[in-house]
C-alpha cells in the first residue's frame, strides 16, 4: 500500500515552491483542495503537523493571517534565474533546443508567478550553433578530465558552402584534456598534447566525435589564469614580454581586458603604460589598432614591425 504521508510531503514542497511567493499565499482550504485533486484526503492537524516538519526540514514557510501559507525563500530567486537564463540565451555554442531545455529546467527552480515574469522577456540570440553534439562533446571531455583520461577527435573548419572540412586530411587528434574555458560566448578545450609536448586548446565547436579514451595520465603541472592570461582571446601564438603605452582614456578598456591586477605605470599625465606576456597574433594586433593614436607599442621591437606590416597590407587593398 502506497504510504500517502510522504506522499502528501512531496506534493506540499511542490505547492510551495511552484504556486506561492510573499504577494501568493494558500490558506489550508486551498491546501486540502490541493491535495484532493492529486487523489489525497488530509485533515487540517496532520497538514499543520507536515508544515511544521518541513519547517524543519528547512523550507521557509511563513504565515501571513489572514492570507495565509508562502514560502518565503527558494535557492534562487528570481534575479538569479534571470542571469542564467540570459547567460544561457547569449551562448552561441547551444542549440535553440538545448538553450530551451536548460531555460526550462531553470524556470522550474522558481514559482509560476516569477516563471511568467521572466518569459516575458526572453530573448535566444539568432547566431545559435546547430550541432547538437556540442553538449556531448562537453560530457565526455569533462568526463576525461575527472578521470585523468585522454580524448580523440576531429577538428574541422566551416567551408564556403557551409560543410565540415576536417584538418590533417581527417586525421584524428589526440589530447590529455586539463580544463574546459568559457570565453568569447565560446567553450574551449584545453589540454596536453603528448605527441607536441606542450598545452594547447581548441574550440569544442568544432570538435568532432569526442571519444574518451581507456588509459590514465600523470597530470602535469598547470596554471589556468596563467594560461588564460597569456593566449590572448584564446588565440595561438608566439608569447612575448610586451610592454604598451596608452592613452588615460583607455584605463577602463584595459582593466576589462587584462584585469584589475595589470601592473600599471602612469608615465605622463595623459598616459600609462603596462608590462604583460601575451600570444603575438593578428588578432590581437586587431585589437591593439582599433584604439588607433590612443595606444602605443614599446616593445618588442618585433611586435612594432608586424603593426606596420599589417598596415601596409591594409593600405594595398584600399
Amino acid at each position: 500500500m502506497m504510504n500517502t504521508t510522504k506522499l502528501r510531503l512531496l506534493y506540499l514542497i511542490d505547492l510551495f515552491k511552484q504556486d506561492t511567493n510573499e504577494t501568493n499565499s494558500v490558506t489550508m482550504p486551498d491546501i486540502q483542495d490541493y491535495l484532493y485533486s492529486k487523489g489525497i484526503v488530509a485533515e487540517r492537524k496532520s497538514l499543520y503537523e507536515d508544515i511544521d516538519t518541513l519547517k524543519t526540514w528547512g523550507l521557509d514557510i511563513i504565515y501571513n493571517r489572514p492570507q495565509g501559507y508562502y514560502l518565503a525563500s527558494t535557492d534562487f530567486d528570481i534575479i538569479e534565474i534571470k542571469l542564467l537564463v540570459d547567460a544561457i540565451a547569449s551562448s552561441d555554442f547551444l542549440t535553440k533546443k538545448k538553450t530551451s531545455e536548460l531555460q526550462k529546467k531553470l524556470l522550474n527552480c522558481i514559482n509560476h508567478y516569477d516563471q511568467e515574469s521572466i518569459k516575458h522577456q526572453l530573448f535566444q540570440n539568432p547566431n545559435k550553433f546547430k550541432n547538437e553534439n556540442i553538449f556531448y562533446s562537453l560530457d565526455t571531455i569533462q568526463n576525461a578530465i575527472n578521470k585523468n583520461s585522454s580524448i580523440q577527435f576531429m577538428y574541422f573548419d566551416i567551408t564556403i558552402d557551409k560543410q565540415k572540412k576536417y584538418r590533417k586530411n581527417s586525421t584524428p587528434y589526440h589530447l590529455i584534456p586539463y580544463a574546459l574555458l568559457y570565453e568569447n560566448q565560446r567553450y574551449y578545450c584545453i589540454g596536453y598534447s603528448t605527441k607536441y609536448n606542450n598545452f594547447s586548446h581548441y574550440r569544442v565547436d568544432k570538435m568532432d566525435q569526442v571519444i574518451l579514451q581507456d588509459d590514465f595520465n600523470e597530470k602535469k603541472n598547470f596554471n589556468l589564469p596563467k594560461y588564460k592570461t597569456t593566449n590572448f582571446n584564446m588565440t595561438l601564438g608566439q608569447i612575448e614580454n610586451i610592454t604598451l603605452e596608452f592613452d588615460l582614456s583607455l584605463t577602463n578598456i584595459v582593466f576589462d581586458t587584462f584585469g584589475q591586477d595589470v601592473f600599471i605605470k602612469k608615465v605622463s599625465p595623459s598616459t600609462f603604460t603596462i608590462n604583460l606576456s601575451s600570444t603575438v597574433s593578428t588578432n590581437f594586433i586587431g585589437w591593439l589598432l582599433q584604439f588607433g593614436k590612443k595606444v602605443k607599442v614599446i616593445s618588442p621591437s618585433s611586435l612594432i614591425e608586424d603593426i606596420k606590416h599589417l598596415i601596409d597590407e591594409v593600405q594595398e587593398v584600399y
